[in-house]
């Protein structure tokens, strides 16, 4: 396990939704919950980690979070030792054939992903290119997984700092992980209370 200190965070929480029951996309098809698909944290475990302990002084934090999310998002960040600062990436999902993918939820048909972005220190002097677009229309694959673009474009922000892939579902060249999907490259334990 490596023992050092990240410039960059990359994170999608595997966030717990409050819907105990299987949803029925209009179509007479059963859409699976969250916990089918992974295992999921509650906002005061995932707020318990201890980032703090493995970032630098001048460090940034990507996180995914939807947008029925969004307050425990910034508040997860805020817990990690990182101010709120933007959204990052806005990703318009798309089907193979290149449509935009339509989720049910509760209140508006969903076809975007939050990426947002928070700093600690001075990150502005790290920054490596003004033209990194924060629109993403990539294709959706499987359940959570990300677009690799995303993780392009973070390095082409910042440069090949250290960063670390937190809730990492597979290994990607260049960047360590943490999760319970991958071979960890590195131990975070919890807050002491």
């Amino acid at each position: 396990m490596r023992n050092m200190k990240y410039k960059v965070i990359y994170a999608d929480p595997p966030w717990r939704y409050g819907s105990k029951t299987r949803l029925n996309n209009g179509a007479g098809k059963s859409i699976k919950k969250l916990s089918e698909h992974y295992d999921t944290m509650s906002i005061e475990e995932i707020k318990a980690l201890n980032v703090k302990d493995i970032i630098d002084n001048d460090s940034a934090c990507f996180m995914w979070c939807t947008d029925s999310h969004l307050k425990e998002g910034i508040e997860v960040m805020e817990a990690w030792g990182f101010k709120y600062k933007t959204i990052a990436f806005n990703w318009i999902k798309k089907t193979k054939n290149g449509n935009t993918c339509v989720n049910v939820a509760p209140w508006t048909l969903k076809s975007t992903e939050l990426c947002l972005f928070g700093t600690k220190g001075a990150m502005t002097k790290y920054k490596k290119n003004n033209s990194v677009r924060q629109l993403v229309e990539a294709e959706r694959s499987k359940h959570s997984k990300k677009p690799q673009e995303v993780r392009d474009r973070i390095v082409d922000l910042f440069g090949d700092v250290p960063r670390l892939e937190m809730f990492a579902r597979e290994p990607s060249i260049g960047w360590d992980c943490f999760g319970n999907e991958v071979e960890n490259t590195i131990s975070i334990n919890k807050q002491n209370q």
